[in-house]
């Protein structure tokens, strides 16, 4: 009798822990097929959904952990923000904003973007960003600096299509631009509105006349003058 019970025990104990197992499996799954849409907000390809499936199915026991989804996606590096939430019938949606580069940073070995935050971003394995790229002597400007000059390039619809390239030198900023053996000395950041205005006057009473093929360079390190160098 004493046997029996005791085997009637075991297998009691046997059904609960499966049943309990068996529970916790599809707990774990009904996370993952409870994630009704995710959002990415500004989407560069640098981060397909399926990479946000990956990351909320690493190390998540319940539906309880928003926290841990939401700071597991921030730890992205292409991600900004996210954010999770939980509706009332258990479905999670899922709201992202990707990381924006702005510039394709060379320093060195080393190449990072520098996002709409004037932040060092890395690149990814997933998508290469065309960008304006910048390299040289990194090391004498911050990141805030370079940020600034590709700003007032971008702003300007003729400086943006004329730069596709930023070569730092602490005192000979030079542009290089789409034309062939053409670069612009800016020399160093100061007054650089008047140097860039200077460059767009330039254009408009002598390049539109002669054509950017007349110079090999464009001389704007010092501000009141413009000195040119011909072919």
């Amino acid at each position: 009798m004493r046997l029996f019970l005791f085997i009637m025990r075991l297998v009691c104990v046997c059904i609960l822990f499966c049943f309990l197992l068996s529970f916790t499996i599809k707990s774990e799954e009904q996370l993952i097929k409870n994630i009704n849409q995710i959002n990415i907000d500004n989407q560069n390809k640098f981060i397909e959904k399926t990479k946000i499936f990956e990351i909320c199915d690493s190390d998540i026991n319940s539906q309880k952990d928003i926290n841990l989804i939401e700071n597991q996606i921030k730890n992205h590096p292409q991600i900004k923000d996210a954010q999770v939430y939980i509706q009332h019938n258990g479905d999670i949606d899922i709201n992202l904003k990707e990381r924006i580069p702005l510039v394709r940073v060379f320093d060195n070995k080393n190449s990072y973007y520098l996002d709409t935050d004037c932040k060092p971003m890395q690149l990814s394995s997933q998508y290469t960003s065309s960008n304006l790229i910048v390299n040289g002597d990194i090391v004498f400007f911050n990141e805030n600096e370079i940020c600034n000059l590709y700003h007032h390039i971008k702003s300007n619809p003729f400086l943006e299509s004329l730069v596709a390239q930023i070569y730092l030198q602490k005192q000979n900023i030079i542009l290089i631009t789409r034309f062939k053996d053409l670069e612009i000395n800016i020399g160093n950041l100061d007054n650089l509105e008047i140097k860039l205005d200077n460059l767009l006057a330039f254009y408009e009473k002598i390049i539109k006349f002669k054509g950017w093929n007349y110079y090999t360079s464009v001389n704007l390190k010092y501000y009141d003058q413009i000195i040119c160098t011909k072919k």
